[in-house]
């Protein structure tokens, strides 16, 4: 094997130089006795409540607690809540299951912050794209409203964090305003001073090129929040990220060690006739378990195959294979701006957004070289959930649903990272 000093560029950012433990650095933050209790409303299985609580482990990270403590959680999804109420190890309650338009002000405790995920479909560019004329598209007036309880008390909150899809911000208010900035109009109009942006998880520890935009707001007299702070807790604990230290992010890391006694290792949802076909038509991808094992012990991916970073679409089938909507495509890719459907990310790539609908047309779902979608275990990991956090289903589609639908816990933990460090600097307590 070469050593680092022998590597060249494009070896050296894929080699992972780090300790064999595998650790964010335990940082102190400033005057961290506060602890800030947490509203957590649309919190679907708990991705984003347990990356603020903190304590947990993944693959051979472990991720400290943070000085947040969820003391309610609210979703509507039936799935989802079974999903977090069986995980109490980590999320420590029960979840309220209650549509969050009924919810009451004495449903309120006093809380600190405000999380919320809220519904995404109306914005997806996987959904029908309704935004603001989707019931679901205004939503987020209920976040107003849970605010305003949390303003009217002595104890008033001190920030929220909202997270949606990237496809809000081409979403227009009746008056042409868009919906991230109605957000901003509506909670600067409470006294929040609110910021906006567009992330890649995959900045910041999370092994899916997942896009997603995050609103945060302080109270105005804290200041404003700084984003940037975000890349300054990639840094200071250590995390792998796509911009400087992908390697333990690429596919084939993230599937080599799933432990075998995992739970839902095995479990899968099988595609049906017509998508199976598709799947084996396209084909696999060209470097199969022998690669896989050269990621437990981190070979440079240069030294594995000149293949490894190879992935498959709709696009690698025989054209004289394809259904006549795809051939129309093919013939034609300018005009249809030449779409990856059925993509197939090979092991030497970050995988994609796995979507709530977990359909291979629409997100990279199916495995490099198995021709099946991803088990729940490995899109948990893809999620960066841990390998002991559950996911109870009665329908295995759902399960799949709210995997896709969560806040990578590893996003949400260096959200809160940085939101603590913002909140006990300027608080002073």
């Amino acid at each position: 094997m070469k050593t680092k000093k022998s590597m060249n560029k494009m070896d050296q950012m894929l080699f992972w130089n780090k300790p064999e433990v595998l650790a964010p650095r335990e940082v102190e933050l400033n005057n961290t006795n506060k602890l800030f209790t947490v509203v957590s409303l649309f919190a679907g299985c708990g991705g984003l409540d347990l990356g603020f609580s903190g304590d947990f482990k993944y693959r051979k990270f472990f991720f400290p607690k943070n000085p947040f403590k969820i003391i309610l959680a609210n979703d509507i999804d039936s799935t989802a809540a079974s999903v977090y109420d069986a995980n109490g190890r980590y999320l420590g309650h029960k979840m309220l299951k209650e549509d969050v338009k009924n919810l009451a002000e004495h449903d309120i405790p006093d809380f600190d912050v405000l999380l919320a995920g809220f519904p995404c479909q109306p914005f997806s560019n996987a959904g029908q794209r309704k935004g603001v004329n989707d019931k679901r598209g205004t939503l987020f007036q209920e976040c107003e409203r849970i605010l305003k309880i949390g303003l009217a008390r002595e104890r008033k909150p001190s920030a929220f964090v909202f997270e949606n899809v990237r496809g809000i911000m081409s979403s227009k208010m009746p008056d042409g305003n868009s919906v991230p900035d109605e957000i901003v109009r509506l909670t600067e109009a409470l006294g929040f001073k609110t910021t906006y942006k567009l992330v890649n998880s995959s900045h910041y520890g999370v092994p899916s090129d997942r896009h997603r935009l995050l609103i945060v707001g302080v109270k105005k007299d804290l200041g404003i929040f700084d984003f940037n702070m975000l890349d300054n807790m990639v840094e200071k604990h250590a995390l792998p990220n796509s911009k400087v230290d992908p390697y333990e992010l690429l596919l084939g890391s993230i599937i080599s060690d799933i432990p075998d006694d995992a739970p839902q290792k095995c479990d899968f949802w099988p595609y049906s006739p017509s998508v199976q076909c598709m799947v084996e038509k396209i084909g696999t991808c060209n470097d199969r378990e022998n690669a896989l094992k050269k990621f437990i012990g981190k070979t440079p991916i240069s030294e594995i195959s000149a293949t490894i970073t190879n992935g498959r679409s709709w696009k690698d089938m025989d054209p004289n294979d394809m259904t006549p909507r795809f051939r129309k495509i093919w013939d034609n890719p300018k005009k249809y701006h030449a779409p990856k459907f059925y993509r197939r990310f090979a092991l030497g790539e970050i995988n994609g957004t796995i979507t709530a609908s977990a359909q291979p047309e629409n997100c990279g779902i199916t495995h490099p070289f198995l021709n099946r979608r991803f088990t729940i275990r490995e899109i948990a990991r893809i999620q960066s959930f841990p390998d002991d956090f559950v996911f109870p289903y009665t329908n295995i589609a759902n399960a799949y649903k709210v995997i896709g639908n969560a806040v990578p816990p590893i996003l949400g933990w260096v959200v809160a990272r940085a939101l603590a460090e913002f909140l006990a600097e300027r608080l002073g307590k």
